[in-house]
């Protein structure tokens, strides 16, 4: 008969080597053949703790029982965590949580096992309600506080006991029982700390249980057994940070989201591509609070190991087809990274836009009271293995006051999405591509705002027409109804836009409009109506061709906008003549009318467009008396 050590080597690269070549028709192959060979294993070790008359003492795992009873114990509770493993991976989850907990109780955590909801110890109509709850009321006592016992943290058991709440912290975010998954990761994260405070030899890798004395002395096993230690609190950081999106705490999932990149630099244990997306991604985050010297570190930290890792990209291998998929992954984070970086831009002007415009906000001096905090939190976030202050340098971190300083800005967001544009083309990535493009106009919106001169204002918003008039002529309304919808509600704002710069500039000169003036502005008012028409006429129910009776949430707003717009473009239309002149007036009216109207019919739309309506009340009013006055004029 083979030995312990043999079986458990086979039933191990079975599970972890053999099992990613499965067929699609067995995926589970190797997985199961696996299971049967630890089953084996199971009942050999089982038939030694019989033999052995086990002694329960909290001796049994210290370093000087691990070779006698207290290895055999390690083992079996080994054995049974990697049979919850592979029941977890072949979707057998109650069986799953079974064998972890048994684990967990064969090491002498059981605290760690009641400091969640289990249905090994609770009927099933508890864990129900638990799982519907997910509060801390299903808890006698919570994981941070329930005691630990000195075999958990032994050296020979500490990397176990962590890989089994680590698991069950999956499993339990697999059934959206948040709470209790987190409580599994505290319990983890805690015995992690006491493992620190208390031991002094370093802990021992689940394989080395496994090891014969001579592998053993020549494995290296003690710096093996900090690394996989090391690597599992990395685990556990992670996991934290979803459950802590999951539960509607997005400070505390950030906080574990930048701990598990710090953790992965450290120990230089990390994939460049997966390290720089998630440094990407979390970055917007922290511009989303306005900490953007964290966002623009994050992002530069991104780009520094996605551009260390090129030159492993262009290494030559020897299979075509992977060094395809790995320069194609490449080129998509490459792309998403610099997709962040114009976003970061794009944000940062909108807030400088948005500080430019005198509001209610607290004075100065508290301004200035909250700014030393997210000093000290800047440097709290950064990534000190890297230097990354040239390309910090090559972009601001704080919002702009004045055209000088938003264009560096506005030129840098524009290069960075033109650079993710080529990957994400319209062919390949037709909403991505789209999301681009907006994101590009946004960006000339927000630097129009700075823009003193009238004319050279107009001329960006022109840009803002021309990049999106010719997207829309790509777009099938059939397949991307929703997109179309959006970029001609912004052809029509933008229109608009131009149409008001354009009747500055001439109230502005302080002279009548030339017929070249008048022109211009209709066609920009013209066009304006048009888009939005477009836009109303997508929301036309197909079966009557009429607009219909109540809008939809996500779109009533947008829709009475595009009324409340239609009537004041009609106004401002300069009509040839008097005749011209009322019928303008007489389109603008009918539009405010059909505002108030639906108002009126659906009273909870009232609050949503509550200036706007009280235009459109005193417009119904006055307009009907300037168009008598206007009759008058000319009978």
């Amino acid at each position: 008969m083979a030995s312990l050590e043999d079986q458990y080597q086979k039933a191990w690269q079975l599970y972890q080597e053999e099992s990613h070549h499965d067929p699609d028709r067995e995926p589970y192959k190797s997985k199961y053949a696996a299971r049967e060979i630890f089953e084996e294993l199971k009942s050999r070790l089982s038939k030694q703790l019989d033999e052995d008359d086990v002694d329960d003492s909290e001796g049994a795992f210290s370093e000087e029982g691990v070779d006698g009873v207290g290895l055999t114990r390690a083992r079996m509770a080994a054995v049974v965590y990697h049979l919850g493993v592979i029941a977890v991976d072949t979707e057998e989850f109650s069986t799953g949580e079974e064998h972890l907990n048994k684990a967990l109780v064969i090491i002498g955590d059981e605290c760690g096992i009641s400091s969640g909801v289990s249905s090994v110890t609770v009927g099933d109509a508890e864990v129900a309600a638990a799982a519907l709850l997910g509060t801390e009321e299903s808890l006698s006592e919570s994981s941070e506080t329930s005691s630990i016992s000195p075999t958990v943290i032994a050296p020979a058991t500490v990397a176990l006991a962590i890989s089994c709440h680590n698991q069950l912290g999956i499993l339990w975010s697999h059934r959206a029982n948040f709470m209790t998954a987190k409580r599994h990761l505290d319990r983890a994260n805690k015995l992690y700390e006491e493992y620190q405070k208390q031991c002094t030899k370093p802990p021992r890798t689940i394989n080395s249980l496994f090891s014969s004395s001579n592998e053993k002395e020549n494995s290296g096993d003690d710096i093996s057994g900090l690394d996989t230690l090391e690597k599992l609190h990395t685990l556990t950081f992670y996991f934290l940070a979803q459950i802590y999106g999951h539960i509607g705490a997005p400070e505390k999932s950030a906080w574990y989201c930048h701990s598990t990149l710090q953790r992965q630099l450290a120990s230089k244990d990390y994939d460049p591509i997966d390290w720089s997306i998630n440094a990407a991604n979390l970055s917007q985050f922290y511009q989303g609070k306005e900490q953007f010297r964290v966002a623009r570190h994050l992002l530069a930290s991104a780009s520094k190991v996605l551009s260390g890792h090129e030159a492993e990209v262009d290494t030559p291998q020897e299979d075509a087809h992977d060094a395809a998929r790995r320069h194609e992954k490449y080129r998509q984070c490459k792309a998403d990274v610099a997709r962040c970086w114009g976003r970061y831009c794009l944000v940062l002007l909108q807030v400088s836009c948005d500080r430019a415009i005198p509001d209610d906000l607290p004075e100065q001096q508290s301004q200035e009271e909250c700014q030393p905090q997210e000093e000290i939190l800047d440097k709290q976030l950064q990534f000190v293995q890297l230097e990354v202050s040239d390309l910090e340098s090559e972009v601001a971190a704080s919002p702009g006051e004045n055209f000088d300083e938003a264009r560096p800005v506005f030129l840098a967001g524009l290069r960075w999405l033109t650079t993710a544009r080529e990957f994400y083309t319209l062919e390949d990535y037709a909403g991505d591509y789209v999301s681009i493009v907006q994101e590009m106009s946004h960006l000339y919106k927000a630097l129009a705002f700075f823009e003193p001169s009238e004319e050279r204002r107009c001329k960006m918003h022109k840009r803002r027409v021309d990049l999106l008039t010719g997207l829309i002529q790509e777009l099938n309304p059939q397949y991307y109804l929703h997109l179309c919808r959006q970029i001609n509600y912004e052809i029509a704002e933008t229109y608009s836009a131009m149409m008001d710069n354009k009747l500055s500039l001439v109230e502005s000169a302080g002279s009548e409009v030339t017929p070249p003036q008048a022109k211009k502005i209709n066609t920009l008012a013209t066009s304006s109506i048009q888009y939005f028409l477009h836009y109303l006429d997508s929301l036309k129910d197909t079966s009557t061709g009429e607009q219909p009776t109540v809008y939809t949430e996500d779109s009533v707003r947008p829709a009475l906008v595009a009324w409340f717009h239609l009537g004041r473009l009609w106004s401002k239309l300069i009509a040839a003549s008097q005749q011209t002149k009322l019928q303008n007036l007489s389109q603008s009216l009918q539009n405010y009318k059909r505002l108030v109207e639906y108002c009126d019919k659906n009273p909870e739309c009232q609050s949503v467009m509550a200036q706007e309506l009280a235009v459109c009340r005193e417009m119904v009013q006055l307009l009907p008396l300037k168009m008598e006055q206007i009759r008058a004029l000319t009978s």
